[in-house]
């Protein structure tokens, strides 16, 4: 078997030498309560979040929602709500990260993954990105949601998304879990 972080030959899906590297992420209070990360985005767990979303390797987010996730859920969930990538990003790419990862949660935990936020259709990318050069989202609200929901996105940078998704789902959501979070 090949890690799917370094791409060597290790014997299982994440070598020991890429586990070692990967560091556990802080919370964060937000405005509707608190976003926990799985690991620091850097090293290995960086590696794993690039595989999952610009090269559509769903089995990082199978070892991000299984080892740097499902421990941080609230007992309390009542649903995922991923946060959805650009319609064009979904397309260029084929995946959308947030939506795995929510999958990937649910068939671990039971909880269920609903897509009720909308997307653009496109816009400005932000990884690479001055803080100051970042656009605040947008989403449109497809369905009802329970009280109790838990966000759940790839990367916590600075918030701003988390609390966008958050603002448009009204005072449903609960917390947020990602996979990584930038320092």
């Amino acid at each position: 078997m090949v890690c799917v972080a370094c791409r060597r030959w290790s014997g299982r899906a994440l070598c020991s030498a890429c586990r070692i590297g990967l560091g556990p992420g802080p919370e964060r209070l937000l405005s509707f309560g608190i976003a926990r990360s799985g690991f620091i985005h850097e090293g290995a767990a960086r590696t794993l979040v690039h595989r999952l979303k610009y090269e559509a390797v769903v089995a990082a987010g199978q070892i991000l929602a299984a080892e740097a996730m499902a421990h941080l859920l609230p007992h309390d969930a009542r649903a995922l709500v991923p946060i959805p990538r650009t319609r064009w990003r979904t397309i260029r790419y084929g995946v959308d990260a947030a939506a795995v990862l929510a999958d990937q949660l649910s068939g671990l935990t039971g909880v269920p993954a609903l897509t009720v936020l909308t997307p653009a259709l496109y816009g400005r990318r932000h990884a690479g990105r001055v803080l100051s050069q970042r656009e605040v989202p947008m989403f449109g609200l497809a369905g009802r949601v329970p009280a109790g929901a838990v966000l759940v996105d790839d990367v916590l940078t600075t918030g701003s998304t988390l609390e966008a998704a958050a603002a448009t789902l009204g005072g449903n959501v609960s917390a947020a879990i990602t996979a990584t979070v930038s320092v």
